[in-house]
């Protein structure tokens, strides 16, 4: 019998509802049980009125109900938590005759098992599921349950990944077997796969597996070089530091403890910017892992184009353009721009002017790729020379932001065009981002200011002023 104390609070009173549907919890959550992990998701199987159940449990519980296939009568709850944490809860109809045959078309052993509610807990356990979880081994349930979704392929390196477990030959076998019918999967579906890969935890070793089985090439735009999965290990590790708390065994080696000295005091903030969901869904952690892994197909001869990119990986604009204007950022940024060092506030203003947040990405690339160099060469006044350069950046855009980044506006376009008598046009966008340098130079504060530089500094031969 499975104990619930490691369930969602909410999952008692579901299971209340429930009686008498003869649902099954199923999936990842019933994996995670046997695992004592938190469960985050619920997912429940039942042999039919799967739409009338759960808007039993969302009018009960006061969740927000959809359906996701009307013609399978799957459909979907999101109930909040005290703590704001959202759960959701899906619904779905065996597939097969009963539970027995739901379980053996599911993908893999470990989350191919049922709770019966019914059944006080009784745990479905056909594929012996619980033995490999034990074993620690990743099993497709049946001969053919890679070839009926060939999509299971990444879900069995992205399981393996996250709960370290080993895939078995056989299993291998199947994958190297059917993974050219990727090529006829919609590449929304592959897109969302390699999302969930880049959440984590252990990305590098999930992108290692892509390149062993030859599965890179189906989801994303070219073959990774071999030494990618060492440089996200490294990039693994920036963020082992800067989103857990500080641990003195963690930080021992010298190259960690001289990132904690250097830049320790904005893991809050990197913590908050690596958590935003940049789009619904999807972070700006995982879209930076994202950036890491094409860096290598920009620099090969030709580069990478953005649209090849949205061909493979279906974007959003914002996020195609997040992905590239990190990838810039973090190739040049510590040398940005050429010659301009005497003036450190104008250096910081002209980056993020030039990349927004996505230049906070780059940073964090670029100290993932010279942690690398600094382990491999040994190149300590490198490393130190990127740190200092980091907290430069960093001190500038979160704690100077106002005065060095985005400074407060002096003058609109209305206020130049009615004091010069300029029409509309380009020559506007270039004096006030002039105006804005000089605020950020120390030099401005009033509205009254700003006018009197513009007349002394721009041409405006011909053009009164009032």
């Amino acid at each position: 019998m499975i104990k619930a104390h490691n369930f969602p609070p909410q999952y008692e009173k579901i299971v209340d509802l429930l009686r008498g549907y003869r649902a099954y919890l199923v999936g990842g959550a019933v994996r995670d049980a046997l695992l004592n992990r938190p469960i985050h998701d619920l997912d429940f199987a039942l042999p039919k009125d799967t739409i009338p159940a759960a808007r039993l449990v969302a009018d009960q519980l006061g969740g927000d109900f959809f359906i996701l296939d009307s013609a399978r009568d799957t459909c979907r709850i999101i109930l909040n938590a005290e703590t704001d944490q959202r759960l959701v809860v899906d619904f779905t109809l065996f597939q097969g005759k009963d539970i027995e045959e739901d379980l053996a078309s599911r993908d893999f052993t470990i989350t191919s098992m049922a709770i019966g509610l019914e059944e006080e807990d009784e745990l479905v356990d056909l594929f012996h599921g619980a033995r490999d979880l034990e074993e620690g081994l990743i099993r497709a349930t049946s001969k053919s349950a890679l070839k009926d979704d060939p999509v299971r392929c990444l879900r069995a390196v992205r399981l393996a990944a996250q709960l370290a477990f080993r895939i078995l030959p056989e299993t291998r076998e199947q994958i190297q077997r059917n993974q050219r019918q990727l090529t006829e999967v919609s590449p929304e579906r592959k897109r969302d796969e390699l999302f969930r890969i880049l959440a984590g935890p252990n990305q590098s070793a999930a992108v290692g597996s892509l390149q062993v089985l030859g599965l890179d090439s189906y989801v994303l735009p070219g073959e990774i070089s071999a030494h990618r999965p060492g440089r996200l290990r490294n990039l693994e590790t920036l963020w082992t530091l800067f989103l857990q708390e500080h641990d003195q065994e963690r930080a021992a080696s010298w190259s960690k403890g001289t990132l904690i000295h250097h830049l320790g005091r904005y893991r809050e903030n990197i913590r908050e910017f690596l958590d935003c969901e940049w789009v619904p869904g999807r972070s700006v952690y995982q879209l930076t892992f994202l950036m890491s892994l094409l860096i290598d197909l920009f620099n090969r001869e030709g580069g990478l184009k953005s649209e090849q990119i949205t061909d493979c990986i279906p974007l959003s604009n914002q996020e195609a353009a997040f992905l590239l204007q990190g990838i810039q950022s973090s190739q040049n940024w510590l040398g940005y721009p050429d010659g301009n060092q005497k003036d450190p506030a104008l250096t910081v203003h002209r980056y993020f002017g030039e990349f927004g947040q996505a230049g906070l990405a780059g940073i964090l690339i670029s100290l993932g790729e010279n942690l690398h160099e600094q382990r491999e060469k040994k190149e300590q006044q490198s490393w130190i020379t990127s740190l200092e350069q980091a907290r430069f950046f960093l001190e500038g855009y979160w704690d100077r932001y106002a005065e060095w980044v985005d400074p407060p506006s002096l003058l609109d376009g209305n206020d130049i065009q009615q004091a010069f008598q300029i029409p509309p046009g380009p020559e506007i966008g270039t004096m006030l981002a002039t105006l804005r340098e000089e605020q950020v130079r120390g030099g401005l504060t009033h509205k009254k200011e700003a006018l009197e530089f513009l007349r002394g500094h721009l041409p405006l031969s011909g053009r009164s002023s009032s």
